[in-house]
């Protein structure tokens, strides 16, 4: 029953979603309001279509329906409750069937917020929207269907070591028993048992859906000829809100690295971590590039293309991952969607750039403002996205252009290594922070160099006082410190920047120092949740430099009650463990003690867990989990790697010392707080404060 109820509805939602398509194209065209208002009713009413949909895959989950092949695929009788739940985006086709829940989810607030305020950009929004709602339900339906069941039909032998899987009932077909699916059913993936990747999906996907909103809009300002700053002003807050999601679901994956995968670090430059870390850098220069546009009405066209790059990338990146395109630990399995994604890709694309390059010949996306200075800072913002861009080129190239272009004119399979990320990143990287140095105390139109220089003299100051006292203390290497100085100089002139606001008002208002922060917060949300979102940054690259340049790493083999060595930590192995737990797993895990100068810290427990395939002849998974001890200082991590059997009298063990590595964490925490401040919505901040910030528009407005 839950499996009729599920596809139902989502063939109801894909009907619908196809209708709203139809109905706003020709409403819009037409220009009947009518027919608008009847595309907008059917794309809300995917929302809850979807909603029974999923809620009745969850409610499978849950009761152990497994004659229902998705469910038989990422659960078992031992599997929590909880991960029952979270298994709805544990494989392909509930993910895909998730991510078309998120988007409805998007389209509907975006439609409902902005009905009255952006009529004239509805339909098309409504339009670009459904129509990928409706892709992304084509998949789901027809090549991904998460309702299919299993059923033993009159000619299956008797032999057959595989029950097939059929979306409507075939006739004469008996469903398999309860016990029999019960006991073969596969459970979720190890990998996936764990609070950073139950969370990081979810993330990612809402960072990817919600960049479909503000694409949406630039397309719709495209098709309708509202080519002003309209569409900026309805999707601010949308592209702020994707970012953050993308953000947070990219340091989620890098803390389900850290702690699950095994391997001492965070980030391996792996080609799915690289396909959700290209739309997060062409969002970004979006971000930073389209208040060029509201303040200078420049770039505009610059700005269309990288609202498709984002969402091409968004694309690419789905494809790339759920294609078979690229083999990773991240990745789904290979599957049929692959060329269907690449179409609907490669077209949307096509046709939003054919809009742009239409509008352009017909002289609608002039400037209204030329550069005029080369220190000024919507030229400091070009040079910024210039970085961006091509940092997503050589990542780009490193994940996908190599292994596909040498894979098809010379017949080999050529792949990148880390070296080469570390050889090409880095000098970009260093070119970004210095920019992020400069460019808030640059002016909009024109700076001289001498203004400049006075700006950044502080922070100048502030960075050249810590490069010394970090050279004093120990850190000698010249690369270290020119590292550190750049990262730390973005940092410094953030931090300025927010004292010298709130210093003028206690000094023009006579508020106290809590008051000015909050009140010049208020007045100024994007600014200073800037200011916020760019210390969070430096605290993250403080926390990469010191990870990867100071990294210690030591692999030995000891017996009962010897130590090992590594700086100045010693790590002494006690006792040894093995047993099954209580939810099937079996766990072979060593005591051991940390010690620094021979002073015991704490006891750690790295552990191998290991799930037993419910399949005859099927492979059992194995994960490694970390020991560690954490400070601000570092990371002492490690992993058990091998022991003597039997007696377990040796065993073999590999160290890291991962200096700084929680900074990359809570900088992640900083940035996410700076992207809430920028995107707090005005209503609910004191009504003095609202004042005063529509005071500063309308100044701006008329400057």
């Amino acid at each position: 029953m839950l499996a009729e109820v599920g596809i139902t509805a989502l063939l109801l939602a894909f009907g619908a979603a196809l209708y709203a398509i139809g109905a706003a194209l020709y409403g819009g065209r037409r220009h009947s309001d009518n027919w608008v208002h009847s595309a907008r009713n059917a794309a809300l009413l995917t929302f809850p279509l979807l909603l029974v949909s999923a809620g009745a895959l969850v409610l499978a989950l849950i009761t152990e329906q497994y004659q229902i092949s998705y469910v038989w695929s990422v659960s078992n009788p031992t599997t929590p409750v909880f991960y029952r739940i979270t298994a709805l985006w544990g494989s392909q086709a509930g993910s895909l069937l998730f991510w078309s829940l998120l988007l409805s989810l998007f389209v509907v607030l975006a439609v409902w917020l902005n009905w009255r305020s952006h009529r004239r950009l509805m339909p098309y929004v409504i339009a670009y929207t459904m129509a990928t709602l409706a892709f992304f339900l084509g998949l789901s339906i027809f090549l991904e269907n998460p309702f299919t069941r299993y059923w033993i039909t009159p000619d299956l032998p008797a032999t057959a070591r595989a029950i097939p899987a059929y979306l409507f009932i075939p006739e004469g077909a008996t469903a398999p028993s309860y016990s029999e699916m019960a006991n073969s059913a596969r459970g979720l993936n190890p990998l996936l048992r764990h609070f950073g990747m139950i969370i990081h999906p979810p993330m990612l996907y809402l960072g990817f859906v919600g960049f479909v909103i503000p694409f949406a809009f630039a397309m719709a300002a495209l098709a309708s000829g509202d080519l002003s700053t309209n569409w900026i002003k309805a999707t601010r807050r949308w592209t702020l809100v994707a970012w953050l999601f993308l953000s947070l679901g990219l340091i989620l994956g890098g803390r389900w690295a850290y702690d699950v995968l095994g391997w001492g670090g965070y980030w391996g430059w792996d080609p799915v971590e690289n396909a959700a870390f290209l739309p997060w850098l062409v969002g970004t220069a979006f971000l930073h590039s389209v208040m060029i546009q509201e303040k200078r009405g420049m770039l505009k066209v610059w700005n269309m293309f990288l609202v498709i790059g984002t969402f091409s990338a968004v694309i690419f990146g789905t494809f790339a991952t759920r294609s078979g395109l690229i083999e990773s630990v991240h990745s789904f399995a290979r599957s049929q969607i692959g060329f269907p994604m690449f179409a609907f890709w490669s077209l949307l694309t096509l046709i939003s750039v054919g809009l742009i390059l239409w509008r352009w010949n017909r002289g609608e996306l002039k400037d209204e403002h030329q550069f005029v200075n080369l220190l000024s800072r919507e030229t400091l913002f070009v040079l910024n996205n210039v970085i961006f861009v091509a940092l997503f080129v050589v990542i780009f190239w490193g994940s996908f252009g190599a292994p596909i272009v040498s894979d098809l004119f010379l017949g080999t399979n050529i792949t990148l290594s880390t070296d080469y990320y570390m050889q090409v990143t880095p000098p970009l990287f260093a070119a970004l922070f210095v920019l992020m140095g400069i460019a808030p105390l640059s002016a909009w139109g024109a700076t001289s160099l001498a203004r400049l220089g006075r700006a950044l003299l502080i922070p100048l100051l502030l960075t050249l006082a810590l490069m010394v006292l970090l050279f004093v203390t120990g850190t000698t290497q010249p690369v270290a410190l020119l590292a550190y100085g750049l990262v730390s100089l973005a940092g410094f002139v953030a931090l300025y920047e927010i004292y010298r606001g709130a210093e003028a008002r206690t000094r023009s208002l006579h508020e106290r120092w809590p008051q000015a922060v909050l009140a010049l917060f208020g007045r100024n949300r994007r600014r200073y949740g800037g200011y916020v979102v760019h210390l969070g940054v430096t605290i993250i690259g403080i926390g990469v430099i010191g990870s990867t340049l100071f990294q210690q790493e030591t692999q030995q083999r000891i017996a009962l009650g010897e130590t090992l060595t590594i700086g100045d930590y010693q790590l002494r192995y006690d006792d040894f463990e093995e047993g099954y737990a209580a939810d099937g797993r079996y766990i072979q895990r060593a005591y051991t003690t940390v010690l620094r100068n021979g002073q015991p810290l704490t006891q750690i427990q790295p552990r191998i867990d290991i799930y037993l395939s419910a399949e005859q002849g099927g492979e059992n998974q194995t994960m490694t989990i970390a020991g560690a001890h954490s400070t601000l200082e570092n990371d002492f991590y490690v992993l058990l790697v091998g022991w003597e059997a039997v007696t377990h009298q040796t065993a073999t063990f590999r160290v890291y010392i991962n200096p700084l590595v929680n900074l990359v964490w809570w900088g992640g925490l900083v940035l996410i707080l700076g992207t809430l401040i920028a995107a707090w919505p005005a209503e609910v901040l004191p009504a003095r404060v609202r004042e005063e910030s529509r005071q500063r528009q309308q100044a701006e407005a008329t400057a």
